[in-house]
């Protein structure tokens, strides 16, 4: 499952965790401390708690919202060991999320992920034109080298182009990478991300149903493997 923070903003962000808990009477959930803990200096105007259930021939995202939680340092396991966990207060009812574009993953030596764009008929590679800064199930955020004041071919790229860009997933525990062309919609470009390099956000458009699949898999073992590794 996923905490979706501030969902309905411009920028949100998840992070992956477990269920150790439920009390219905109290209408809290007990959960693992994410990767990156929370804090109480962790501050949001949103929270929700959210699943992935199969329902028929697709996927659904479903989720509550969180009216607030507390740090619990020394959670008592049934194997008795002890545990940080985060103690959730949900508000129902439980309701379909269509949240994608914040659930963003992170790059790792496991999973990765490489691309390339085709823009004014030149070909540009994530080695070394630009670099992926995260993955959503919707789209791409992507760092943009300015190049002695903007000499980059790429920083001329505008808010509202269409672009060829093929997304390439590799998973070093399997042999062969895939290899997904996309038609993207930049709808982001943030000039001041850095003095030296540009933040792009790309939206994936006419994903097919299966293409959208092999993301979602990929994302889902990703976060999967994060999680077990902190464990």
């Amino acid at each position: 499952m996923d905490l979706v923070f501030n969902m309905n903003s411009l920028a949100p962000y998840s992070r992956s965790s477990i269920i150790f808990d439920v009390d219905f009477g109290n209408e809290s959930i007990t959960i693992a401390q994410p990767r990156t803990a929370l804090s109480q200096k962790t501050t949001f105007r949103e929270l929700h708690l959210t699943t992935i259930i199969q329902e028929k021939n697709k996927k659904v995202r479903f989720g509550i919202e969180c009216q607030g939680f507390n740090i619990i340092d020394q959670y008592l396991l049934a194997n008795k060991t002890r545990v940080s966990a985060v103690l959730l207060k949900y508000k129902l009812p439980v309701e379909e999320t269509n949240i994608r574009s914040a659930f963003r993953l992170p790059l790792s030596t496991k999973h990765i992920i490489k691309s390339k764009i085709l823009y004014k008929n030149f070909e540009y590679d994530s080695l070394k034109d630009f670099s992926i800064r995260d993955v959503s199930f919707n789209g791409v955020g992507i760092i943009v080298p300015k190049i002695n004041n903007n000499s980059n071919p790429l920083v001329a790229i505008k808010v509202n182009e269409e672009i060829n860009f093929q997304i390439i997933l590799a998973d070093t525990d399997e042999e062969d990478p895939i290899a997904i062309p996309i038609r993207a919609l930049v709808v982001r470009v943030n000039p001041r991300y850095s003095e030296r390099y540009i933040l792009m956000g790309l939206q994936f458009i006419n994903l097919s149903n299966q293409n959208e699949a092999i993301i979602n898999k990929f994302i889902y073992d990703a976060q999967v493997h994060g999680l077990n590794s902190k464990n």
